[in-house]
Parts: structure tokens; C-alpha cells; sequence
């Protein structure tokens, strides 16, 4: 019982740490393209408005049908809680892809255990995402991207027990990959260009290991190829890609993704390295009770270490090519959750072959120690970086001052519908926790006139005027 009393505690606390971010998401609201999405959705047929995306915009086929049905199509008074609901249940499906995976990867490790690793690494990703707003609570951002990375743990799961079975895979586990790949890739760029180059890694993988073309691989990196070129192709790429002067720029992609890939890459790396000694020192006390198999043929050190590094600078290629500009966290954030799983698989790599043939201090140290300072770092999810903001937004009311001061600007909103006369709205406390982009003091800026055109009325800016205090 004493020795399960540290994993106890830190259940609990993971379990606080992750409800202050489903509490967050009951104070959000929508913002920026939100609105002009759901303009268009609500005056627009959805096969009509697909099709104009795909020549004119961009050629994610799955995510617009999202963003165009969003939660706002219902109208704000159906549409806000369904728009929060949206978020709540994307944290829980992320959670929930990760213990499915845990449990595709490790079949003998308890399902607590599974549990308890999938909350951490959730919690991880919210602790150490650039911009968490982008990840889970603005709703075009998350449907176009977090989505995309639950799916791919689906897709993963279902490879790992695929490569685990000698049998060729059954029909309907090659229906559930090509879903899951047609869905990825046609969320967006850097999705699909990771199907892409992944299920290609994988083909040369199982060629070098047994000579031989190895089917699945084949014929589901040729349906992720098959996806990209729908995705590349769309005519509406170059439409969007013009509005950007530097793009195709082969040197300032190439320097500007390798930058930024050190930039981001050192930061996590840094974040992670207490985390990094906890997992090698729960990896080496799974080998030792045979939870965890070590590996039979461990990948190449060398690549192995490449490999999250890699995940970096694809998605900042991807990013820079079209457009020049980093432009927004979005991609950042799915290099993240891309980063933190390939650097704990370098880091077993590394172990096995390097770490475990040398003496090193903390092997000397008892497993009791280790369960505690687990305990520590999981308190870290709730004061410490970002998340400490989130406790202080919650706690101080900050969320609940935002929410006030939205719900007073909508129904200032309500009652000025189809006047013609441009409203002032009063400046809203923004949350610390969350980047929002604001409205603009110009009625003629994009966000207001989408604001402007889904609440009915002329216009819409930005004034010094304040809310009136709420009634006591």
C-alpha cells in the first residue's frame, strides 16, 4: 500500500491539473475566423461552399466541412455551449486516443498505469503547447489540427497491432486506416505531408528488415500519397498562396524551418528533462517485471534521434514554403505532439543502446525516490509556466470577468441587430492563459465585418467605453 501511495497521489493531482482545463473551456467564446466560417456556412450550401474552397482557398476536404458546420451555423444561444462543449470533448479524446495507444503498444501494462501515462502526456503537451488556444479552444484551429493528431494515434494503434499479428490484416482493418488516413490528410498541409513521408519511412523500414515488399505498407502509403495530391493539387492553394510575397523562397524556407526547429526543439527539450529521467527510470523498471519488451532490433541511435527533430522541420517546411511566414502556433502545436512521444522513443533507443551499458548515478537510487518526484513533476501542471496561468485565470475570475464582458457585448449585439449604424463595442479583460486575437478598432477590418455580418448589424469596433458593473 505505501509503495502505491505516490501513484495515488499523483492520479489525483493529474486529475485536478486536467479539470482546471475542462473548467477553462466552459468560460471561452469564439473568435476571429470563427465567425467568418460561420457566416459563410449559414448562407452558403455546404457541397457549394466545399467545392468554392477547394478552387479558391485551400484543399483540406475534411476540416472545411468542420468549420463550416461549426457549433455558431445554430446561432449563438444554441451554438456558444455547443462551441464549449466542442473543446471539453476534444481534451477527452485526446486522452482517450493516448490510453488506446498505450494499450495497442504495451498489452501488459495495467490499465491504470495506461491511464495515468496518457493523462500525463496530455497534460505534458497543454503544459509545453506555444499556444494552447490554437490547440484546443478556438474552434477552427482545433477541428483543423488537434483532431487530426487524435486521429493519427488511432492510425498508430492500429499499426502497431498490425505489425505485431504475422497475418495479413483483415479488410476491415485496412477500411479503418484508409478512413482514418483520408480524414488526416485532408485536415491540412503538414498532415498530410507527415502521412506522407511516414508511411513511406515505414515501406523502406519493412523492406530493409525482411527484403520484400511488405503489402499493408504499400497500399496505404499509396492511399496517403493518393490524399496528398488531392490536397496539393487543390486549385485554390495558389489563390491563397498569392497573398504571400516571400513565399517559395527555397533558402528562407530552408533556414527559417531549421531556426525555428532549433528554437522550438530546445525549449521542449528543456521542459522535458526531468520528465526524460522519470521515463527512462519507469522504462527500465517495466523491462525488469517484462510490462515493456526492449527492443529485438533497436532503430540506429543516430536516426533515432533525428527522428523528433525531423517532426520539427517538416511542419516548419511545410509552413514556410507557401506562405514566408511562421504566421501562427498552429503548427507548432502539432509539432509538439509529435515531438514529445519521437523524443521518449529516442530516448529508449538511447538507453538500450548507450545509457544501460554504462554505469549511471540514479540506477543507485530507490524506486520509492523516483515515484515521488513523480508526484512533483505532476504538480507542475498546475502552477508552474502556462498552467500556472490558468489557475490564476480561474481562481482570480479573470475567465469569469471575460465570459461577463462577452455575454454583455452579445447582447449589446442582439439589440442593435439591423440598425445601421456601426457599434462601439467596450473593450473585453482578456485571459492570460489564452491568446485571442481582439477586434479592431476599424469596422473595416476582416474580423469586424465578419463579427459585423453574423450578428445582423452594420458594423462593428472597438471603443474605450467599459461595461456597465454587473448588478449586485
Amino acid at each position: 500500500m505505501k509503495a502505491r501511495l505516490p501513484l495515488r497521489i499523483a492520479q489525483l493531482v493529474l486529475l485536478v491539473a486536467m479539470l482546471r482545463h475542462l473548467w477553462l473551456a466552459l468560460y471561452i467564446h469564439p473568435y476571429a475566423d470563427d465567425f467568418s466560417y460561420a457566416v459563410v456556412g449559414m448562407t452558403t450550401p455546404l457541397g457549394e461552399r466545399l467545392v468554392q474552397e477547394y478552387t479558391s482557398w485551400n484543399g483540406r476536404y475534411f476540416s472545411n466541412i468542420l468549420v463550416l458546420r461549426s457549433p455558431l451555423v445554430l446561432g449563438m444561444g444554441q451554438g456558444l455551449w455547443l462551441y464549449r462543449a466542442a473543446a471539453i470533448v476534444l481534451i477527452l479524446f485526446t486522452w482517450y486516443a493516448a490510453f488506446h495507444f498505450l494499450r495497442a503498444l504495451l498489452p501488459k501494462l495495467l490499465r491504470g498505469s495506461a491511464a495515468t501515462g496518457a493523462l500525463a502526456f496530455v497534460l505534458l503537451y497543454l503544459h509545453a503547447m506555444p499556444d494552447a488556444s490554437e490547440g484546443f479552444y478556438w474552434y477552427t484551429g482545433a477541428v483543423t489540427y488537434q483532431l487530426a493528431n487524435v486521429l493519427s494515434l488511432f492510425l498508430a494503434a492500429n499499426w502497431v497491432q498490425g505489425l505485431r499479428d504475422p497475418a495479413d490484416p483483415s479488410p476491415a482493418w485496412y477500411a479503418a486506416q484508409c478512413l482514418l488516413i483520408v480524414a488526416i490528410a485532408g485536415s491540412n498541409e503538414v498532415h498530410m505531408a507527415f502521412l506522407v513521408l511516414g508511411h513511406a519511412a515505414l515501406v523502406l523500414w519493412k523492406w530493409r528488415e525482411a527484403r520484400q515488399w511488405h503489402r499493408p505498407a504499400i497500399v496505404l502509403f499509396s492511399m496517403a500519397m493518393l490524399c496528398g495530391i488531392v490536397v496539393a493539387m487543390a486549385p485554390g492553394n495558389s489563390t491563397r498562396e498569392a497573398l504571400f510575397p516571400l513565399r517559395h523562397d527555397v533558402w528562407l524556407t530552408l533556414s527559417y524551418a531549421v531556426a525555428q526547429t532549433g528554437r522550438f526543439a530546445l525549449v521542449w527539450i528543456a521542459l522535458l528533462a526531468l520528465p526524460s529521467l522519470l521515463f527512462l527510470a519507469f522504462l527500465r523498471k517495466g523491462i525488469a517485471h517484462g510490462v515493456i519488451a526492449p527492443f529485438r532490433r533497436p532503430l540506429n541511435k543516430w536516426v533515432a534521434l533525428v527522428i523528433p527533430f525531423a517532426c520539427v522541420f517538416v511542419s516548419m517546411v511545410v509552413t514556410y514554403w507557401p506562405t514566408g511566414l511562421l504566421g501562427q502556433h498552429r503548427t507548432v502545436n502539432m509539432a509538439l505532439f509529435y515531438f514529445i512521444p519521437a523524443w521518449l522513443f529516442a530516448l529508449a533507443v538511447w538507453d538500450q543502446e548507450v545509457f544501460r551499458k554504462r554505469k549511471w548515478v540514479f540506477d543507485q537510487v530507490r524506486p520509492v525516490y523516483f515515484r515521488w518526484a513523480f508526484v512533483l513533476v505532476c504538480t507542475t501542471f498546475i502552477w508552474k509556466g502556462r498552467d500556472g496561468l490558468v489557475t490564476d485565470d480561474l481562481i482570480s475570475g479573470s475567465m469569469a470577468r471575460y465570459d461577463e464582458g462577452m455575454q454583455w457585448r452579445y447582447r449589446t449585439l442582439a439589440f442593435s441587430a439591423g440598425s445601421a449604424e456601426v457599434v462601439g463595442l467596450s473593450v473585453v479583460e482578456l485571459p492570460r492563459s489564452l491568446a485571442i486575437l481582439p477586434l479592431d478598432t476599424s469596422e473595416a477590418h476582416w474580423m469586424n465585418r465578419s463579427y459585423a455580418g453574423y450578428f445582423g448589424v452594420a458594423g462593428v469596433r472597438i471603443s474605450s467605453a467599459k461595461p456597465p458593473a454587473p448588478l449586485e
